[in-house]
């Protein structure tokens, strides 16, 4: 019988050890989630106080990225300019070539001379009527 006392002694123990760990697990699990409680209230208030800032960042985000597509077509006019011209450029190039190509190198200075001579009588005249201005006016 006293076998059966020393069992029951032996049990008693092991419950009593068994329970005080159980109790100090529970306690750190306790202390554990008043912890993440209060760090989740503190995460909470500053998400209010984000989220009202982060909605106001998007819309002023959205603004500006309006204003750059607005900015974007406008300048599409000045491109196409730009590329107008260029075409331009390699028409002109291309019918000097043409044109360069059909003449020759004495019919090319004759005409070169003729314009020349224009340039010149063409000063003169200018230089000729303010003269005439000159004396008029004086």
């Amino acid at each position: 019988m006293e076998a059966i006392y020393i069992g029951i002694l032996l049990c008693s123990i092991a419950f009593f050890v068994a329970v005080i760990y159980i109790s100090l697990v529970l306690k750190r699990v306790a202390t554990v989630t008043r912890s993440l409680g209060t760090t989740l209230k503190e995460v909470e208030r500053q998400f209010g106080y984000v989220t009202p800032e982060l909605i106001n960042t998007l819309k002023e985000t959205n603004k500006i990225l309006d204003e750059m597509g607005e900015n974007i077509k406008a300048t599409d006019s000045v491109f196409d300019s730009v590329h107008n011209v260029g075409k331009s450029i390699n028409t002109l190039n291309s019918t000097y070539k043409n044109y360069q190509e059909k003449v020759s190198g004495d019919q090319f200075k004759k005409q070169i001379k003729q314009v020349v001579e224009g340039v010149k009588w063409g000063e003169a005249v200018t230089q000729v009527f303010s003269k005439w201005k000159k004396a008029n006016h004086s």
